[in-house]
């Protein structure tokens, strides 16, 4: 635990301080005010969230060059070592737009008392959480979260203001409108769970509207979703979700080919979200055609990842207890085993249903826990934290913090479930001493 935690924390556990209820009395936006948030942020030294921002985009420019470095850009080769259905790679060669993929998504990362280790990386335009980088201005508000902000040089980034900026710099036009697209069918659920992330890209001046991909129409090079016209396409679909559809993604092809709107993400990212492309970095078959510095990144933040062959389940009974197995585009826990809490029996049952079947197996993360003062009883809990980090092309773009109590042992997803909390963390510029002005504790 850093000086900064510890400090908090014996503030909230004197009483007081008003730190304690700083959380339950900030006014919050309108984005968050249905979020069910962790009763304090954490803080994290501005030199580790840096490094591991580094660390990030580092392995980010990896995980793009695999095609080309592994398979001579044959992207059908490349889908088929990832497990990935046969059937949609010509959807991918068609719609994967030359150039460099776009930097853009949230890594998903455990903080251990090594540093921080990578659990996923969720690539593309369909990310949530954006929203909590509005915390950091509503406890500020809060005159003794204000004063403890002063003195330890607190910083954060905004992430809506850095996704705003991403969207604007692509837009074909100034002001420009931008539209969240859905799979067909998706927009009614995800209406309300997406309305905090509508909110604050509204609070950067974005006109934004909402549509699925059966909605969208290309006239003359440019985009319209229902009756508006749209120049930034913000993709809540997948590559599956094209099926079917295809005079409607291909109207959005030609006008992003066209220069009439922009489809952010582009479907190539489809090909890196993919749990499979950290197995695939991860396997020390790779290491020939990695530099040293990429391999000292991986080894770094990357914990031993695998696809799951019939050939590794005998290894995977072995080692129970430290592994989790993962499907390769599964989102928000769905589908995951933990093995170290399930019957052997089980476990075994498991990896022989899904070997060879898009999924991978990663050795376990023991996380740093996270102690929290209850501000009813005033007596500490102990949390699990999930680190999303904002990734943007212009580098680090803020982060979004969930949390569930320690004692439950399960796998943190964004799920309805009662037990999961937000919150964000700031960074401090040390790790030691009060600081005199937070004015160059953000972390670019």
């Amino acid at each position: 635990m850093d000086d900064v935690t510890a400090r908090y924390l014996e503030l909230c556990r004197e009483g007081g301080s008003g730190l304690c209820d700083a959380v339950t009395g900030a006014d919050l936006p309108v984005s968050l005010c249905d979020a069910r948030l962790l009763a304090r942020p954490l803080f994290v030294a501005e030199p580790a969230l840096r490094a591991a921002a580094d660390d990030l985009l580092s392995l980010f420019g990896t995980m793009a060059s695999l095609p080309d470095r592994l398979f001579d850009g044959d992207l059908g080769r490349y889908w088929s070592a990832l497990g990935g259905d046969p059937r949609l790679v010509p959807l991918l060669r068609r719609y994967t737009p030359g150039g460099p993929t776009a930097r853009f998504g949230r890594a998903d990362l455990y903080r251990t008392e090594r540093g921080f280790a990578l659990l996923e990386f969720n690539v593309g335009g369909g990310v949530g959480g954006f929203e909590l980088g509005e915390l950091p201005h509503a406890l500020r508000a809060v005159d003794a979260f204000a004063d403890f902000a002063e003195q330890y040089g607190l910083g954060h980034v905004r992430t809506a203001e850095r996704v705003a900026a991403t969207l604007c710099a692509v837009a074909p036009r100034p002001s420009p409108v931008v539209a969240l697209v859905f799979a067909p069918g998706m927009l009614a659920p995800y209406r309300q769970p997406l309305a905090p992330t509508v909110a604050v890209l509204e609070g950067q001046g974005l006109d934004v509207v909402l549509g699925e991909l059966g909605e969208v129409r290309e006239n003359g090079g440019r985009l319209f979703v229902g009756r508006a016209r749209v120049d930034v396409v913000l993709r809540f679909f997948a590559v599956d979700d094209t099926i079917g559809f295809e005079e409607h993604i291909e109207a959005v092809m030609r006008a992003h080919e066209a220069g009439g709107a922009v489809l952010w993400t582009g479907l190539d990212s489809t090909l890196f979200t993919n749990k499979g492309a950290l197995a695939l970095i991860s396997d020390p078959r790779c290491d020939a055609l990695l530099s040293p510095q990429e391999r000292q990144v991986r080894d770094r933040i990357l914990p031993w990842t695998r696809m799951l062959t019939s050939e590794l389940v005998d290894q995977c009974m072995a080692e129970q207890e430290e592994l989790i197995l993962k499907p390769c585009r599964g989102l928000a826990g769905a589908g995951v085993v933990t093995g170290w809490n399930r019957p052997e029996r089980d476990w075994r049952a498991a990896l022989r249903r899904h070997a060879g079947q898009g999924f991978v197996v990663q050795r376990r993360v023991v996380p740093r826990l996270e102690a929290v003062v209850d501000p009813v009883t005033g007596g500490d809990q102990e949390w699990i934290a999930v680190w999303g980090l904002f990734v943007t092309p212009d580098g680090y773009g803020g982060n979004a913090v969930r949390a569930q109590p320690a004692a439950g042992g399960g796998v943190i997803g964004y799920s309805t479930s009662t037990a999961t909390r937000a919150t964000v963390a700031f960074s401090h510029p040390c790790p030691g001493q009060p600081t005199a002005s937070a004015s160059a504790a953000v972390v670019p």
